[in-house]
């Protein structure tokens, strides 16, 4: 994994005096840092228009940002139209420093710099209020969808907050998606098992290919390793599964990798989902990753506007994998991210018709697995 280093810090004037501000200008005290009002970030005062920039080049700006809003959010990924799991998602960081050339961050996001929501004391209220407001609903709350979630937390310390937070909370899941390896700031916090530690994978073929700038597989699953030995629940997205020449090896093999590493009653929850991209992700591809094949299958638009895997092909990758954990680690819950109930019927041992029967069952399953931590 490489190290991150910005060339410069912008900072809100509203958050100038925010500790979280002082505490990530403490860790670069020789980067240029600059108080901004208002700022427009298609007219860069350097005379440089940041959108402009070549993404990679972008992502070298760090920007502290007040954030206005609602900060717990129900997944952007949630329809009527699918059988989603009632999760949640929480606004900290936008933008990501690795570089998976399958990230629809390339195409989502309006700006290409690192920004961070400065104003944690605020956004965590609104999640204290949020949860205390419904106090019979577990709250499974994940901070992975604008950014991984542990990719600069070793240099930022950004979620030392936020486990501690979550660890005073009665009904509520912190998840931490990452593809990175640094969890040993994380190690001896009191979380309370309130978090979960979750690691997006592939077979190492796809990481190599696909997933630069991140930990190797076999980093992500040592960092498993010793995040369970720490007392965290950890968790697992196969996800986006890829269709390559050798997947169902592959992903057979990944599964027995995962249980070599992680003891199967420390695993809250496995997902799995094919990749599916919007439109405009493509061009963008393209002209960054060359030497990309993850387009080269046959895919079909959605009825969410997404390109996806022909549905065969999403059967028989998901079978695949459900089948092996079905052998080796039934007592695992395991999930469909975004597909439809035709889908789930063809390829998972239950088919919920709709996300509160698909978020009672993780629940259930964490109250009989972890009694006292859930």
């Amino acid at each position: 994994m490489f190290q991150y280093r910005p060339e410069r810090i912008l900072i809100d004037k509203a958050v100038a005096a925010e500790p979280l501000t002082l505490q990530i200008c403490e860790r670069f005290p020789d980067v240029p840092r600059q108080v901004v009002e208002n700022f427009a970030w298609h007219q860069d005062e350097s005379g440089v228009d940041p959108l402009r920039n070549p993404l990679t080049k972008g992502k070298k700006t760090l920007h502290l940002k007040y954030f206005k809003g609602t900060s717990i959010k129900a997944c952007p990924g949630f329809s009527n139209e699918l059988v989603c799991c009632n999760y949640f998602t929480l606004d900290l960081i936008e933008n990501c420093p690795f570089e998976c050339t399958y990230c629809i961050l390339q195409a989502f996001l309006n700006k290409p710099v690192i920004t961070v929501h400065a104003n944690l004391e605020e956004i965590l209220e609104q999640v204290r209020q949020r949860t205390a407001a419904q106090p019979d609903t577990l709250f499974r709350v994940g901070t992975g969808e604008h950014s991984d979630s542990l990719a600069l937390d070793h240099i930022l310390g950004i979620k030392a907050h936020v486990i501690r937070f979550f660890a005073k909370l009665p009904n509520a899941l912190l998840e931490l998606k990452t593809k990175s390896k640094h969890v040993e700031h994380l190690l001896d916090l009191p979380h309370g098992g309130k978090t979960v530690i979750s690691w997006s994978v592939n077979p190492e073929a796809i990481v190599e290919q696909e997933e630069h700038k991140t930990a190797r597989l076999h980093e992500r699953l040592e960092a498993a390793r010793k995040a369970s030995a720490a007392g965290y629940k950890v968790a697992f997205h196969f996800d986006p599964m890829i269709h390559y020449p050798d997947w169902e090896k592959g992903y057979q093999d990944l599964v027995d990798q995962i249980l070599d590493a992680v003891p199967a009653d420390r695993i809250a929850w496995i997902s799995l989902g094919t990749l599916r991209y919007i439109s405009s992700l493509k061009s963008v591809v393209d002209e960054r990753f060359p030497n990309s094949s993850i387009f080269l299958g046959e895919f079909v638009p959605g009825e969410d506007g997404k390109m996806r895997y022909l549905k065969k092909i999403r059967q028989r990758l998901f079978r695949n994998v459900q089948q092996r954990i079905e052998k080796l680690a039934p007592q695992i819950p395991t999930y469909l991210c975004m597909e439809k109930s035709s889908l789930w019927e063809k390829t998972m041992p239950y088919q919920p018709q709709t996300a509160p029967e698909v978020e009672e069952k993780l629940a259930a399953s964490l109250r009989k697995r972890f009694p006292v931590e859930a």
